[in-house]
């Protein structure tokens, strides 16, 4: 049986190999990562995302509870869009080769201890190769 993580894997890999010497385009290959975060109980946890030939990103919450209010800050560039949706999307149009910025998690103040997954989800928004970064966000008492 084929999990997420070895779909989005095998993804990846054909997204990579579909790249190479393709005429061009940035030339650049679909990429995402982020950092881990640190926060206590009322305050807020700030995860760094970095991402590559991205369309649109994306974030679950995955481990951490819905009543949690996640929001992007400082992207650069701006994004074109942010769809409202669940989950919300910020999209790039066209596509961009180099995006920062980050996404800020209020921690609730009777938020319980321990370590919480946020999952963000890059794509070019024109296909469906997509890849993911989990971040680990740590509640300190």
């Amino acid at each position: 049986m084929r999990t997420r993580r070895t779909m989005l894997a095998l993804s990846a890999g054909t997204l990579c190999l579909s790249g190479c010497g393709a005429p061009g385009g940035s030339g650049g290959s679909l990429g995402i990562e982020t950092s881990d975060a640190t926060a206590a109980p009322g305050e807020t946890a700030t995860i760094e995302v970095q991402a590559s030939s991205v369309g649109v990103m994306t974030w679950q919450l995955a481990e951490i509870p819905e009543s949690w209010q996640v929001t992007h800050e400082g992207f650069e560039p701006e994004p074109t869009a942010v769809r409202e949706s669940y989950p919300p999307e910020l999209v790039w149009d066209p596509v961009a080769d180099s995006v920062t910025g980050s996404l800020a998690i209020a921690v609730p103040d009777d938020a319980s201890t321990g370590e919480y997954t946020l999952a963000v989800e890059a794509g070019t928004d024109t296909s469906d190769e997509r890849v993911v970064s989990e971040a680990t966000v740590t509640v300190a008492g």
